[in-house]
């Protein structure tokens, strides 16, 4: 998440009875600033992202953001980067959807918890956006992606957004 969300964060590690310390893997969707900022505090995880975050000049952002990039790229002690297509930690699928960016994907696991869950990622942020889409308000490539995974799942997590539980 980005920093708006670390007093939510803060707190469901605490409810948790967790430490940033004991966090031991971070999957992204994209390398973008709302989504990776609160990865630094986490020193002993391993990030797991799109190879192509190693080859954008971040610099090139501006002094300020430019900056901001470069502090977490620096700040993550293990990087494990993924390919659209890959499976990790043997459960949770990578799934290209470059909607958003060039390097975006979703994620796609089962769980014992929660049954299969999709994560959308910022091709669907809001509940909002998925109504759009089940009603054919938006009939574009993103909306049929999220509805194929939308209905193998029971749980969808959206990245703006509280998820919804199906069963």
């Amino acid at each position: 998440g980005g920093f708006p969300s670390l007093e939510i964060l803060e707190d469901k590690l605490t409810s948790l009875d967790l430490s940033p310390d004991e966090i031991t893997d971070i999957f992204l969707t994209h390398f973008h600033l709302d989504h990776a900022f609160n990865s630094m505090f986490f020193p002993n995880a391993k990030v797991h992202l799109h190879e192509s975050y190693s080859s954008r000049d971040y610099g090139s952002f501006g002094p300020i953001v430019g900056a901001m990039y470069q502090k977490i790229v620096l700040s993550w002690n293990r990087v494990e980067p993924f390919r659209n297509g890959d499976r990790l930690l043997d459960s949770v699928e990578v799934l290209e959807s470059p909607f958003h960016s060039r390097d975006h994907v979703s994620f796609f696991l089962e769980t014992s918890n929660c049954g299969n869950v999709f994560i959308c990622g910022d091709i669907c942020t809001r509940q909002i956006q998925y109504h759009e889409m089940r009603k054919g308000m938006r009939t574009d490539e993103a909306a049929a992606f999220v509805m194929k995974y939308f209905d193998r799942a029971d749980t969808v997590i959206f990245s703006h957004d509280l998820p919804i539980f199906k069963r």
